[in-house]
């Protein structure tokens, strides 16, 4: 589900994210970058959107900028994420809390608050969010967004044409199977139950995706512009149908009640966005800050090599924040190299992290790091475990090799998705890989060609090691490590899935299992490290760099924040000056 070795990564640099290997820790938290101060109400608030919105639909969004803007502006979950310093604390947003779990964390109930309302006045009710989950169902409509709903949710099962196992329920026309649904998701008053076919304890958090969100069964429409038609439940509403490839202006919504949202501060009387723009052209805008783009923010991300260009004064509106991004190499554990360990050992201890990030960006682009899980997931990441592990060991790499009495050179078949900076940054690793003992053969493949090429079932006999790059789509290492790693979610003989290298490890799989069926927040932590470090152990991946984003603002905004689960500027706390 998350932006991996099998899916595109999201250019904005948005990301999930958490402050530990597990989704409720709250300590050892990454600070959100942030010139934050307290907030003032009123104003305008630009918002600069290079090409256009895919949709307003809260159902047919993927996680990214554009969701985590409507999620602090028009569109509220079950649950949410907090601002500040407790941006990575799951909590009730329309719910009273984060959801009370029972059989074993298989079954997950959320109570509505009192006095919520659509920008309608009509009430927010239970119904809604059942309506907006079974809309997922619909895959006639439901193109896009997350999908966790039809493989989460306790219903009857079919094999498609296609060969896929899918629910029967088809979306809320479906009456034939309507009782499927009603009995996986319901409602009784204001409480809403859902039943899993297995344990989640990150339930509370895949709610606070847009795919849960509610949605009134009257606002669903049939016309072209269906996507884009917003029925707020937040603090702001669409003043005029919004012109794709132009823009709206988001005004406020004056059924949304402060004292039921304890979130969104909702700062600016308007917000006014302009899409259909230029990366070059937002950037150079928000540079000159001519007239209102003294108050704009954007998610588009500037060069970092304008760190090193910035003034004083353009400094100060800079920020830096870890984007959830991870690049790292997925080893093949079945070829003939990589299937022994003091092999895989070697290439891990002479790999140069520092060179990579440099040839990447620099500092402004990413830091070195020793797991797949993000800094804003788990902090220790990038803390190098020795001290000559940036920048790798070459010399010591070769000792391993010859002890182990491994013929050198050691053929090595590195295949990565080509650019400018990729090209650049391989290169970098093949030296110091060389140095050890490798004989390195680069294959670059085109962007749009290369999860094809990697998740082939014959990419097992081609190569030796891929290039990966995973963003969780919420912040748990619960979202990644099983998504990557757990063997038997992802090989079978179409391919080996997300798991390009077909890792597979019994140890591994039962930890994944303790975790799910650890309630206890802290204790499941600690399973969760644990089955992190048993992957390493084995080098079954080598982390590489955790990627950061460079943005910029206008001088005129205040309590400016980055949001370490959004990856963007926090709108629930933004104001103008």
């Amino acid at each position: 589900m998350a932006v991996g070795v099998g899916a595109a990564v999201l250019a904005s640099g948005a990301a999930a994210c958490t402050g530990a290997p597990d989704t409720s820790a709250q300590s050892a938290a990454v600070p959100a970058t942030s010139a934050s101060a307290a907030g003032q109400p009123g104003g305008t608030l630009q918002v600069l959107v290079a090409g256009t919105v895919a949709t307003w639909d809260p159902q047919l969004m993927y996680v990214g900028p554009e969701a985590f803007f409507a999620q602090r502006t028009f569109v509220r979950g079950l649950t949410a994420y907090g601002t500040g310093a407790h941006q990575r604390d799951v909590q009730g947003d329309l719910a009273t809390d984060a959801g009370t779990p029972s059989d074993g964390a298989r079954s997950w109930s959320f109570t509505l608050r009192d006095g919520l309302t659509w920008q309608d006045g009509s009430p927010i009710s239970c119904e809604d969010v059942r309506h907006g989950v079974a809309r997922t169902f619909d895959r006639r409509t439901h193109v896009g967004g997350t999908n966790y709903a039809s493989y989460l949710l306790d219903m009857p099962t079919q094999v498609t044409a296609e060969g896929l196992e899918k629910p029967v329920y088809a979306g809320p026309s479906d009456t034939a199977h309507q009782a499927d649904f009603d009995r996986a998701v319901s409602c009784q008053g204001r409480t809403v139950t859902f039943k899993l076919r297995d344990a989640e304890p990150d339930f509370p958090h895949i709610v606070a995706l847009p795919e849960f969100a509610p949605r009134k069964a009257s606002a669903d429409t049939k016309t072209d512009k269906a996507s884009y038609a917003v029925m707020s439940s937040g603090p702001y509403r669409l003043k005029a149908p919004w012109v794709v490839g132009k823009g709206g202006t988001f005004v406020r919504n004056e059924h949304w009640d402060p004292r039921t949202d304890p979130i969104r501060h909702a700062y600016p009387d308007e917000i006014q966005v302009s899409s259909g723009l230029g990366e070059s052209t937002v950037i150079q805008r928000l540079l000159n800050q001519q007239a209102d783009d003294a108050y704009a923010v954007s998610w588009v991300q500037a060069s970092p090599t304008l760190r090193n260009q910035a003034g004083t004064d353009l400094q100060a509106r800079l920020t830096f924040p870890f984007t959830g991004n991870v690049d790292y190499l997925a080893i093949n554990m079945r070829s003939k190299a990589m299937a022994n360990p003091a092999v895989r050992r070697a290439l891990a201890t002479s790999t140069n992290r520092a060179t990579y990030v440099a040839a990447t960006g620099g500092e402004g682009a990413g830091t070195p790091t020793w797991s797949v899980l993000s800094p804003t997931v788990y902090p220790d990441s990038v803390r190098p475990p020795s001290a000559n592990g940036v920048e790798g060991d070459p010399e010591a790499a070769r000792r391993m090799l010859q002890q182990a009495g491994v013929k050198l050179p050691v053929k090595l078949r590195v295949v990565y998705a080509r650019s400018v900076l990729a090209d650049k940054a391989y290169a970098a690793l093949a030296a110091g890989w060389e140095r050890a003992g490798f004989d390195v053969e680069l294959k670059g493949v085109a962007p749009e060609e290369y999860y094809v090429e990697i998740e082939k079932p014959t990419s097992v006999d081609s190569y030796d090691v891929f290039r990966g790059v995973w963003t969780p789509d919420w912040p748990s290492a619960g979202g990644v490590l099983p998504a990557l790693f757990d063997s038997r979610i992802n090989i079978d003989s179409s391919g080996p899935g997300q798991d390009v290298g077909y890792f597979s490890s019994n140890a591994l799989n039962a930890l994944i299992d303790e975790a799910d069926a650890t309630a206890d927040p802290a204790a499941r932590a600690k399973v969760w490290e644990q089955a992190d470090s048993t992957i390493r152990g084995e080098v079954g991946y080598i982390g590489l760099s955790a990627t950061k984003a460079l943005y910029l603002h206008g001088a005129g905004v205040k309590s400016y924040e980055d949001h370490s689960v959004g990856g963007i500027v926090d709108l629930a706390t933004a104001s103008v000056r």
